[in-house]
């Protein structure tokens, strides 16, 4: 797999990858030597000799790797003042239908909590307008992408891989779901806002995951119970009770107010001890809290970046749950 990196002082590293192996190295400007050692890059090997050597170059990126013939990309985000040797976890920010990573960044706000909170932000862009949520196997391998990605990311930059989330908006929502079922292994945790999951296939991921998810009542492009949904006997989204069951999650819910016309629901008697959590927006429409720009729609009652990054950070670290069926 090849992995490129340009930075906005117009330096790139190629590096030519297989398996865990580097096999070829060409660079595009002078200094980069410097750039790479700055950067602990993946040749120089895993673990506290490799990318957790030294402290990363901090700023925005672009990162690029080809997969099945595709060129693909994402815009990462490394935030400054991270310590040598530090593993910070690693947050995937899909964007929405006929959107991109770049836009992903302005409009979700993740880059300054990162700033703030010390960890990784990516924010990859889809082949085309969508994201292949249905996993159709004549549209482009975004799990595989999204896969590459994390491996390219874990072997630059020193990233915990016991703290990789997914977060997602609308078709980057049902792609981020999608991520968190194929490749349970590798997210530990998954996010999704007004998230499309019909049509998918079956969820049948290798290990439980926490799973919070973000919905307005009133969404008219992503109905609250899906496409052609009814109301379900105990009022939550079919993609709700589908990772309450999954999870193994016990008992009712812990219930509270969070803002004006916004409810939280958490399970926390799961197995492995892993988390489901949904936040209803009673009338609220198909947007993301606290975007911006904002979506239409009534004003947002809750940050949900912020929100997001909370469950994500308080969540057990360093450990990786198994399933036992």
């Amino acid at each position: 797999m090849r992995v490129r990196w340009c930075l906005p002082a117009g330096l790139c590293v190629a590096l030519c990858f297989a398996a865990l192996a580097v096999c070829a190295l060409a660079v595009s400007a002078p200094g980069v030597a410097a750039l790479a050692r700055a950067a602990a890059g993946p040749g120089a090997g895993a673990g506290a000799g490799g990318a957790c050597a030294r402290a990363p170059l901090s700023g925005g990126r672009t990162v690029s790797l080809e997969v099945g013939g595709r060129l693909r990309s994402a815009l990462v985000h490394v935030p400054a003042g991270l310590a040598a040797g530090r593993r910070v976890p690693l947050v995937l920010v899909l964007h929405g239908y006929r959107g991109s990573g770049p836009r992903m960044e302005r409009y979700s706000g993740f880059s300054a909590l990162a700033d703030k909170y010390g960890f990784v932000v990516a924010y990859p862009s889809s082949a085309g307008s969508f994201w292949n949520s249905l996993a159709k196997r004549r549209l482009p391998d975004d799990l595989r992408f999204l896969s590459g990605l994390i491996s390219g990311l874990g072997r630059d930059l020193c990233v915990d891989p016991l703290r990789v989330y997914a977060a997602g908006v609308s078709n980057g929502g049902g792609m981020a779901a999608l991520a968190a079922c194929r490749l349970s292994d590798r997210i530990d945790a998954l996010a999704s806002v007004a998230g499309g999951y019909d049509g998918q296939p079956p969820c049948r991921p290798r290990r439980p995951v926490s799973v919070l998810e973000i919905h307005g009542t009133a969404d008219p492009v992503v109905p609250y119970f899906g496409l052609g949904g009814r109301p379900t006997r105990d009022g939550l989204p079919p993609f709700v009770e589908g990772w309450r069951a999954r999870d193994r999650c016990q008992g009712p819910p812990l219930v509270r107010r969070l803002a004006v016309r916004t409810s939280d629901l958490r399970w926390t008697r799961c197995a492995s001890g892993v988390a489901v959590e949904h936040i209803r927006i009673a009338g609220g429409r198909h947007q993301w809290p606290g975007a911006q720009p904002p979506d239409p729609g009534p004003p947002a009652t809750i940050c949900a970046s912020c929100v997001i990054w909370r469950f994500f950070s308080a969540l057990p670290a360093g450990h990786r749950p198994t399933l036992t069926r």
